[in-house]
């Protein structure tokens, strides 16, 4: 399992609205919850399915966010989880 935590500059309810629209862009969005500004979205790089659970945290000021990601591939090396999880930080420019 890969982990990475990638602090925004985006309020974290633009944060979580933006996050949504980027991982159903790029896949299935499997669960959510809106409470907590959590998700699993299923994705897919190359021909290896990738499960990306991301939860939006409140940053140390108002106006920043936390994205906690973790992700899970199928591949031996990992190299799809950490790709779909760059494509995910990509989403936020």
């Amino acid at each position: 399992m890969a982990a990475r935590r990638v602090e925004l500059q985006l309020a974290p309810d633009a944060a979580w609205a933006h996050l949504q629209k980027a991982c159903a862009s790029m896949g299935k969005i499997e669960e959510q919850n809106d409470a907590s500004r959590s998700l699993v979205s299923k994705t897919r790089y190359g021909l290896n399915p990738v499960r990306l659970r991301i939860a939006v945290l409140s940053g140390p000021t108002a106006e920043t966010a936390v994205l906690d990601i973790q992700a899970r591939g199928q591949d031996v090396w990992g190299v799809a989880s950490r790709k779909s999880m760059d494509r995910i930080v990509a989403a936020f420019g």
